[in-house]
């Protein structure tokens, strides 16, 4: 019977005749699947695996396994039979979440463009974001270290240079200095940060990848008809060009295209002009690039993953359906590592190829603080750490199919990254961050003024991850005012105070209970619980803590007046008051692990004044209702 059971049901069967040569898409589902042979042969491409299937024989896929049927040349009549089981879809789901736990976790989020400062815009997006992420792991006791930086070489920042009448390395140093003071304002630390001009290793490590690309046959020698400017006699390229995007005809820069992120070849821009709007001619011009065609396998089992994002698996399963482009690596620029080819002496390396030599270095780094120092590829495979990167959307090409496609040129398929965290833009009043017509606010000049702790947290609570999310400075002072400035500080005061009816130096055991209490500490356990699962995720979702720590920071405010307020005979009064410092305690416990991530500052003071160091998410199996709590002198849990 062609049809013996009805789709939807219990069990599932068809038969399938594929022609010779015709192939099925890569897909997963979530139910169980069992493919059966029954003439001629098949190739499965399972995850990362091939497998040659021939009459008789079988093979199992579970739940969100990517898989794709490839028939042979013979052609294929196949069985599938195919169940829902709920077992296999959560184990699925859920054995995704301990890969790699155990190695030493490296973030790593895309570097700044050094011609100019760092706005909020920057801020909110990737930077921001990895301090959170870094001290998520922290509070679970795992070893991390994050790299920040500055791009290399980019034409953006000779760009900025001329207009400041500066040389390049002075104008990038000068701006790099303002980020990473910006970086410090922000308390977001880094263990390893990258300037914009490469040192003698950093050289080294961009010549040894390209060796071993030009080893693997990946580097070619390609000609175009590139904009070209008569009256300067320069070549226009990459950010010096400007023109129609070649594939969503959006304006464009001959590098990246803003409003698709795609990777824009300066010769393929249509209508192309200088950075005055005047019309360029084309001339040939020989440049070298990385063949990305080659990586097409590398990069499809790369998508394949179950733990990327939806916004990353289709953005690389677009350019593979489309072809994989060769990617320019070498342009007649002014500044960069020179190109060691006879022929291209006048050129130098673009941004495409320092950016997976920059991970390398900080491998090297990475060993050398452990006091084991080796260069990358001395490194024993199972002791390099995971890799996960942090980007806007509006630099996915780099991070989504360079990154990948290099590591797995270089067989150092260990560090490809594990978890890919996009984010979309944040606009200013309804219209686009730009440094160059100064619409903006300036991290330094937000910061200065206070402490950098509300701008942390609004930040994270507007974080643009899966879409466009819109700044507004009336908004956030009206936020801060109203949380900052009211809520959290009468919150925290009023917690203060029922400890501070009870409590000397020492926190005494609780006392009579009531229904309030109970309510309360129940709402307490729920709250840690929702902590600890946003926490231990793969994908950390901040902009719902930081709404969980607000509705939580009302409920001890509630909790607070409700004991304050009511009055008791003064035996009774004890009992219960000892019962309700606990339980505040308990609370404070639990706000303090849940804001270290966002506000570290307000976290620690907390921990402070009850006697406790920095937080740690081992502090939720603790009983906080007979632990021993020594408090501070001052017990000044609100101090900020």
């Amino acid at each position: 019977m062609h049809d013996p059971f009805p789709e939807g049901g219990d069990v599932s069967i068809r038969l399938l005749k594929l022609s010779p040569g015709a192939t099925t898409c890569r897909h997963n589902h979530t139910e169980v699947e069992f493919w059966t042979v029954i003439s001629g042969g098949v190739r499965i491409h399972l995850d990362e695996k091939t497998f040659l299937l021939l009459g008789g024989e079988s093979i199992r896929m579970d739940p969100l396994s990517r898989h794709r049927i490839e028939a042979l040349d013979s052609g294929a009549v196949m069985q599938t039979v195919w169940w829902h089981s709920r077992a296999a879809f959560e184990e699925a789901t859920s054995t995704n979440e301990a890969i790699g736990k155990s190695r030493p976790l490296l973030l790593v989020p895309a570097m700044l463009t050094p011609n100019g400062n760092m706005h909020i815009g920057h801020a909110s997006g990737p930077f921001l974001y990895a301090d959170v992420l870094r001290r998520i792991a922290e509070t679970g006791g795992r070893e991390v270290f994050v790299l920040q930086g500055t791009h290399g070489h980019l034409e953006h920042i000779a760009i900025a240079a001329d207009a400041a009448g500066l040389e390049y390395y002075q104008l990038a140093e000068k701006n790099t200095a303002s980020f990473q003071e910006a970086l410090h304002r922000l308390n977001a630390v880094s263990d390893i940060f990258l300037g914009t001009k490469p040192d003698r290793r950093g050289k080294a490590v961009v010549l040894e990848v390209f060796k071993r690309l030009c080893s693997k046959g990946l580097i070619a020698e390609r000609e175009h008809l590139v904009p070209y400017d008569v009256q300067s006699g320069r070549f226009k390229v990459d950010a010096f060009v400007h023109g129609k995007c070649p594939y969503c005809g959006g304006y464009s820069s001959g590098h990246e295209c803003e409003d698709c992120g795609a990777l824009v070849l300066d010769a393929e821009l249509q209508d192309p002009v200088d950075l005055d709007g005047r019309s360029l001619e084309r001339r040939p011009l020989k440049r070298l690039f990385l063949n990305l065609a080659p990586l097409h396998d590398a990069l499809e089992s790369f998508a394949s993953r179950n733990f990327l994002p939806i916004y990353a698996k289709l953005y690389v399963e677009s350019w593979l359906s489309r072809g994989l482009p060769a990617v320019c690596i070498s342009n007649p620029n002014r500044e960069g590592i020179r190109i060691p080819i006879p022929g291209f002496e006048c050129q130098r390396f673009t941004i495409t190829m320092e950016h997976v030599p920059r991970h390398l270095l900080a491998l090297e780094t990475i060993r050398e603080k452990s006091g084991c120092p080796a260069f990358w590829y001395q490194i024993p495979r199972d002791e390099m750490p995971e890799l996960d990167i942090l980007f806007g959307a509006d630099n996915a090409f780099g991070r989504l199919l360079v990154i990948p496609g290099v590591l797995s040129a270089l067989d150092l398929h260990e560090m490809l990254p594990r978890r890919i965290f996009v984010n979309q833009m944040l606009t200013l009043e309804g219209k686009k961050f730009s440094t160059s017509r100064n619409h903006a606010i300036w991290v330094n000049d937000i910061a200065a003024e206070e402490t950098a702790e509300p701008l942390r947290f609004y930040l994270c609570r507007c974080r643009p991850d899966g879409s466009v999310e819109d700044f507004s400075m009336g908004a956030y002072e009206s936020w801060k005012r109203d949380f900052w400035d009211g809520r959290l500080s009468r919150s925290v005061a009023k917690a203060n105070e029922v400890i501070g009816r009870v409590a000397t130096d020492e926190l005494p055991c609780p006392g009579q209970w009531s229904a309030t209490d109970i309510a309360f500490l129940a709402d307490c356990t729920r709250f840690n619980a929702e902590v600890r699962a946003r926490f231990e995720a793969d994908y950390p979702d901040v902009r719902q803590l930081t709404r969980a720590i607000e509705a939580f920071v009302d409920a001890i405010e509630r909790y607070s007046c409700s004991v304050l307020q009511v009055p008791a005979a003064p035996k009774v009064k004890e009992a219960l008051a000892r019962t309700a410092a606990r339980a505040v305690t308990f609370a404070l416990v639990g706000l303090c692990v849940a804001t270290y991530p966002v506000v570290p500052d307000f976290a620690i003071s907390i921990a402070g004044s009850l006697g406790l160091e920095a937080p740690k998410l081992s502090w939720f199996d603790r009983d906080w209702m007979a632990e021993p709590v020594r408090l501070s002198a001052s017990h000044d849990a609100g101090g900020r």
